[in-house]
């Protein structure tokens, strides 16, 4: 006959077997979910930057409709930060004894940087398109200016990536109505090339 408390002792416990077997599904777990926490958590902060990027645009915009006077989203290399301001002296120029800052200073969050695909680094030359670029914006600023009317002066784009090599781009395309979009670098040769809205033309974004 069995022992009572013997039958108990081994319904209750775990034998050695058991125990290690709940070892190795943790493991396998951990080594599945890690990962897969860390890109999510890039992803989100790469998103999060792009929409706090854009939501800057919009209220420059609005503020640029408001108060008639051009409103200028631009990157401050030297402080590593996005500034949104009015142009009150119309010099397209930041100035804090003359202009008004429309919204507070954005810096990108940590892991996420001003990066364009054909780019070594940060900050550089891919990284702000169009806006800064002489040949196809007169202002030449690294930023886009929006008008009291509404309209921005040229098309453009500031250009974001995570450390997982994933790219959004914070765009206007059509200057006269200023519309902001949010696109995902599908990849290919051209940097220029291939940046879509999730869901356009069947493009679902998807993630490394």
């Amino acid at each position: 006959m069995i022992d009572p408390s013997r039958r108990h002792r081994t319904a209750s416990g775990f034998t050695l077997v058991e125990l290690l077997v709940v070892i190795a599904l943790i493991a396998i777990l951990a080594l599945i979910g890690v990962p897969w926490m860390f890109g999510t958590l890039n992803r989100a902060k790469l998103v999060g930057a792009a929409k706090e990027t854009a939501t800057m645009m919009q209220l420059a915009r609005m503020e640029a409709i408001k108060y008639s006077v051009p409103t200028q989203v631009l990157y401050d290399t030297a402080a590593h930060h996005f500034i949104a301001f009015a142009d009150l002296d119309r010099d397209g120029a930041f100035d804090p004894t003359k202009d008004r800052i429309v919204v507070t200073r954005y810096q990108l969050p940590k892991g996420v940087e001003l990066w364009g695909p054909s780019d070594g680094a940060s900050e550089a030359a891919n990284s702000i398109v169009g806006w800064d670029d002489a040949a196809l914006c007169a202002d030449a600023l690294p930023g886009p200016i929006f008008e009291p009317d509404g309209s921005a002066n040229c098309r453009g784009s500031f250009r974001l990536r995570d450390q997982n090599g994933n790219f959004l781009e914070v765009r206007i395309e059509f200057p006269a109505t200023a519309r902001i979009s949010l696109r995902k670098w599908f990849g290919g040769g051209d940097p220029d090339a291939n940046w879509f809205e999730n869901g356009e033309q069947n493009n679902r974004w998807q993630w490394q």
